[in-house]
C-alpha cells in the first residue's frame, strides 16, 4: 500500500512539474529615475518546473516593495491559468537605465502579472506598449505615482501606448494633449483583463482613448439660500475666482489651440464648470463654487505643459515670494473673521510649501508642481481675505488676548484625537498646522483649526455607527450665525442634497455641517474675548454691509471692479510665472 501511494505521489509531481511551461517573456515597465525624468526598462520573466519559489535579481538591487510585488503578481498570474501554482517556479530580473543601483516599489505589479501569464499561457506580449500600474489580489490596476513623467518617457522611446491605472485630471488633461500628436496613446485600464486585452493583441490592431471629462450636474432638490452681509461680500471673491479661472482656460486652450479633439472635449467641460459655478453662486453657495474654481484652477494649468521641462526651483522661489510679500491684516472687531481667513490660507500656503520641499526627493516633478501651484494659490486667496479685512476696517484689537483660549481648545483636540480608536489623518494635519499658527501668534487661526480638527476626529469615531443621512436632516434645517460658519453651512447643505442623488456622500455632508456648526460656536467664543474692547470706531461701508439679508446685485459696483482687477491680475501673473517656469521645450515635436 505503502509503495502504492509514494508511486502515485512521483507521477503526480511529475505530471504537475511537466505542466509548468519552460518559457520566458518580457515587456517594457516605466519608472521614475530623477525628479524631472522617466525612464523604460525591460522585465524578463522565466517560469521553469519547480516547487513554487519566486527568484528575483540582485542588479539591480530590488526593495522589498518590488519584491512584495513580484509576489502578488505570480500569485494573481497563476490563478489565472490552468498551472499549478507549487508546480513552478518564477524568476524576475530587470534592466534598463535606473538611474542607480536600486529599485523599489510596487507599480510594476501590473506589468509582471501580464508577463507572468504570457509565459504561462504561451500567449505574446507586444513590444510597442509600455504598462504601470499595481496589481490587486482582485485583479485591479491601483494608481501609481509619476504618470506625467513616465507616458512622456514611453512616448520618447517610440512606444505606441503606455497603459495608466485612473489619471488624476490634470494628468488626463495634459497626456490627452501628449496624445493627440504623433501617434502615441496614454490609455487608463482599470484592471487586468483590460491591459491584457491590449497587451497580448496583435500589433495591427489599434486602440484609443477618449477623454471627455464631464461635468457632473447640479443636485435638482438644492435649495436656494439667502445671502447676508457676509455671504455677499464672500460671493465676490467667489464670482472673481470664477471668472478669472474662465480668463486663464480661454488663454490655456487658445494656445493650445491645435489640440482638435482633446480640446474640443476640455474646452466644453470647462464650459459646463463655469456656468454650474455661477449658477451656484446665484443660488447661494459661493465657497462651494469658489473651491471648485479653485482647484480647476490648478488643474487648467496643465492645459499648457504640454511636453514642457519644469522649473521646480523656480516655482519654489515664486510660492516663497509671494509669501514673503503678503500683508498681515490688522485685526479689528469688525474684520476679525475675515483676517482669521487670511491667515490660515496663509499657514496652509507656507506649510505647503514646506512639506512639497522636504519630500523634493521622493517625488515627480509634476506632482510637486501641482502642489506648488496649490500653495501660491493659497497665497493669491489669503492676499484677497487681507483685502477684504482691510477694506472692512473697524476698531482695533489685540489678538493675544485669546492666546489663552487657542490653547484650550488645542488641548481639547489633541486630547480628541489622542484618546480616539481610529485616527483621522486630516485631523491630525490640520491638529499640527494649528500648533505652528499658535507659535507665531496667529491664536485665531489656531482656534480655527483645532476645531476643525476636533469635528472632523467626532465624525471619524462615529462611522459605522451613525446614519449621516437623518442626522443631516436637522442639521441641514439649522440656520448658523457667523462668517465662517455660515459659508461652510452652504457647503454642507449642498452636499446634503448632492449626497440624496448619489452624487456625494451624506458622511461628507454630515462632516461640513457638524464643522459649520462647530465654526459657530468658536467664533462666538473668539467675539465674547472682544467684547469689552470696542471703542465706537465706524468700520468702512458699515451701511452697506451691516448685519441683515442683501442680495447680491446691490453690492458696490466699484469696489467689485477693482477687485475683480486685483484678483484678475494675480490669477494671470500666477499663469504667466508657471508659462515661464516650463522651460525649454524638449528636442521632439511633441
Amino acid at each position: 500500500m505503502f509503495r502504492r501511494a509514494l508511486i502515485a505521489f512521483i507521477i503526480l509531481s511529475s505530471l504537475a512539474f511537466a505542466i509548468c511551461p519552460s518559457e520566458s517573456r518580457e515587456i517594457s515597465m516605466a519608472a521614475v529615475v530623477s525628479e524631472n525624468q522617466g525612464g523604460i526598462f525591460t522585465l524578463h520573466v522565466e517560469t521553469r518546473p519547480g516547487n513554487g519559489t519566486i527568484y528575483t535579481s540582485i542588479n539591480p538591487r530590488i526593495g522589498f516593495s518590488t519584491q512584495e510585488s513580484e509576489q502578488a503578481a505570480a500569485d494573481y498570474a497563476f490563478s489565472q491559468s490552468d498551472v499549478p501554482r507549487n508546480g513552478c517556479d518564477v524568476f524576475f530580473s530587470m534592466r534598463g537605465d535606473f538611474g542607480g543601483d536600486r529599485i523599489d516599489g510596487p507599480s510594476a505589479g501590473g506589468a509582471m502579472s501580464i508577463a507572468v501569464k504570457a509565459a504561462l499561457t504561451n500567449r505574446t506580449i507586444r513590444d510597442d506598449v509600455v504598462m504601470t500600474g499595481t496589481i490587486s489580489q482582485a485583479g485591479d490596476v491601483g494608481e501609481v505615482g509619476g504618470i506625467i513623467e513616465k507616458a512622456l518617457a514611453a512616448k520618447d522611446s517610440g512606444a505606441k501606448y503606455i497603459l495608466v491605472p485612473k489619471m488624476q485630471f490634470s494628468e488626463a488633461l495634459l497626456l490627452s494633449s501628449v496624445s493627440s500628436k504623433g501617434g502615441f496613446r496614454a490609455i487608463e485600464v482599470t484592471n487586468f483583463s483590460e491591459a491584457e486585452r491590449i497587451l497580448y493583441s496583435p500589433h495591427s490592431e489599434n486602440f484609443t482613448f477618449d477623454f471627455t471629462p464631464k461635468s457632473d450636474a447640479m443636485p435638482s432638490g438644492l435649495p436656494s439660500l439667502q445671502y447676508d452681509a457676509g455671504t455677499a461680500r464672500f460671493s465676490m471673491v467667489a464670482t472673481r475666482l470664477v471668472d478669472a479661472l474662465g480668463s486663464k482656460v480661454a488663454g490655456a486652450l487658445a494656445e493650445s489651440g491645435g489640440l482638435g479633439a482633446p480640446a474640443n472635449a476640455s474646452a466644453e467641460y470647462f464650459s459646463s464648470e463655469l456656468s454650474k459655478y455661477r449658477r451656484q453662486i446665484s443660488m447661494g453657495y459661493p465657497f462651494t463654487a469658489a473651491n471648485s474654481a479653485f482647484l480647476l484652477s490648478v488643474d487648467a494649468e496643465f492645459l499648457s505643459i504640454g511636453g514642457k521641462e519644469v522649473d521646480i526651483n523656480g516655482s519654489i522661489e515664486d510660492v516663497s515670494g509671494c509669501l514673503a510679500t503678503l500683508p498681515i491684516p490688522a485685526k479689528t472687531n469688525e474684520n476679525i473673521h475675515w483676517a482669521i481667513g487670511a491667515d490660515l490660507r496663509r499657514l496652509w500656503a507656507q506649510s505647503k510649501l514646506n512639506d512639497t520641499v522636504s519630500a523634493r526627493s521622493d517625488r515627480e516633478a509634476y506632482s510637486t508642481l501641482r502642489d506648488l501651484l496649490l500653495a501660491y494659490g493659497w497665497c493669491g486667496i489669503s492676499r484677497e481675505l487681507a483685502a477684504q479685512a482691510g477694506d472692512i476696517g473697524g476698531t482695533p484689537i489685540d489678538e493675544p488676548a485669546l492666546e489663552g483660549l487657542a490653547d484650550k481648545r488645542l488641548s481639547e483636540a489633541e486630547g480628541a484625537i489622542n484618546s480616539s480608536s481610529f485616527l483621522n489623518a486630516d485631523s491630525l494635519d490640520h491638529l499640527q498646522k494649528g500648533h505652528g499658527a499658535f507659535d507665531q501668534g496667529a491664536y485665531g487661526a489656531a482656534i480655527y483649526e483645532a476645531t476643525y480638527a476636533r469635528s472632523m476626529q467626532a465624525a471619524a469615531d462615529e462611522e459605522g455607527g451613525k446614519n449621516f443621512t437623518s442626522a443631516n436632516i436637522a442639521l441641514a434645517n439649522g440656520t448658523r450665525t457667523s462668517l465662517w460658519g455660515r459659508i461652510y453651512f452652504g457647503q454642507g447643505v449642498y452636499l446634503d442634497a448632492a449626497s440624496k442623488e448619489k452624487l456625494a456622500s451624506a458622511s461628507d455632508a454630515y462632516r461640513i455641517l457638524s464643522y459649520s456648526s462647530a465654526l459657530d460656536a468658536s467664533s462666538r467664543e473668539i467675539d465674547a474675548a472682544f467684547a469689552n474692547g470696542k471703542t465706537g470706531i465706524v468700520a468702512k461701508d458699515s451701511k452697506a454691509y451691516s448685519q441683515g439679508a442683501i442680495p447680491i446685485e446691490d453690492i458696490v459696483p466699484y469696489q467689485q471692479a477693482m477687485a475683480s482687477l486685483t484678483l484678475l491680475g494675480c490669477v494671470l501673473m500666477l499663469a504667466l510665472v508657471v508659462f515661464q517656469r516650463m522651460g525649454r521645450n524638449k528636442a521632439e515635436d511633441w
